[in-house]
């Protein structure tokens, strides 16, 4: 342990004495020369750090003006707007099929009456958005189930589970078969009931 702390104090005294050898060589000469290639130079060098910085103060109001009249992207006057207009288009063009300006409290419709993804525009009566056929996902039915769950519409088990709905009476879900998840039957809770 002694020998650790001796060895990690020489080193910080080392890296001190270094330092201070850097700070002799990087600092500014006491005494300076007086040469005219130097002055030279010096002034040369002057110019370019400070001849970007010449005449860049503040603007006198005006900002950064452009140095043409030319217009970006077809939207001209781009100075404040009268009280309540705002930035105009310059053309009556829509964009993306949606008109331009505020519609009487019904925001923007779509201006065709196609459907999007099968689902129709506009709010359902109490019940959510339907699909318009009666295909199926993945077996299961579309709409509320009476208490039960949503059941499957096919006899086929998935992993041997059948009615996957509300459990009565604490009994958990069963399996229909005999067969085992994994060599484990009945992994519930041991004293009430039969879990899972």
């Amino acid at each position: 342990m002694a020998i650790l702390v001796k060895s990690s104090s020489f080193f910080l005294i080392l890296i001190v004495i270094i330092n201070f050898g850097f700070i002799e060589t990087e600092g500014r000469p006491l005494k300076t020369r007086n040469y005219s290639a130097t002055r030279v130079i010096e002034g040369f060098l002057d110019g370019f750090s400070l001849g970007a910085i010449k005449e860049s103060g503040p603007s006198p109001g005006a900002g950064h003006k452009y140095a043409n009249a030319q217009t970006l992207g077809g939207i001209k006057d781009s100075g404040p707007s009268p009280p309540g207009e705002g930035h105009k288009y310059t053309n009556a063009q829509t964009l993306g099929g949606i008109k331009d300006g505020p519609s009487p409290g019904e925001g923007h419709k779509y201006t065709n009456a196609q459907t999007l993804g099968g689902i129709k525009d506009g709010p359902s009566p109490g019940e959510g958005h339907k699909y318009t056929n009666a295909q199926t996902l993945g077996g299961i039915k579309d709409g509320p189930s009476p208490g039960e769950g949503h059941k499957y519409t096919n006899v086929q088990t998935l992993g041997g589970i059948k009615d996957s709905g509300p459990s009565n009476g604490g009994e958990g879900h069963e399996y229909t078969d005999a067969q085992t998840l994994g060599g484990i039957k009945d992994s519930g809770p041991s004293a009430g009931g039969k879990g899972h």
